[in-house]
């Protein structure tokens, strides 16, 4: 009897250099929400493939759950939401 031939793990890419993630908390969007902020300022949500490709890294920052914490949270939103037209 043959053992089935078994997938090999897919690769994980590296987190790419200077790249800081914010998350919000569960209140904020739908909660699972990433942003990524590169050193050259562009700001934009991470897709969950990507996060699942960099090997589910750890987030540099997290919003707090506060007033100020929602506005920060609704600042980053609307600016991903304007780059995607």
């Amino acid at each position: 009897m043959t053992t089935p031939p078994t997938t090999p793990p897919a690769p994980t890419v590296p987190k790419p250099d200077g790249l800081i993630l914010v998350k919000g908390q569960p209140q904020q969007g739908d909660g699972r929400a990433v942003f990524g902020i590169w050193p050259n300022g562009f700001i934009r949500q991470i897709s969950a493939a990507e996060f699942w490709a960099w090997g589910n890294p750890e987030i540099d920052y997290w919003i707090p759950g506060t007033a100020d914490g929602d506005a920060q949270f609704n600042q980053l939103f609307a600016y991903d939401k304007a780059l995607r037209g």
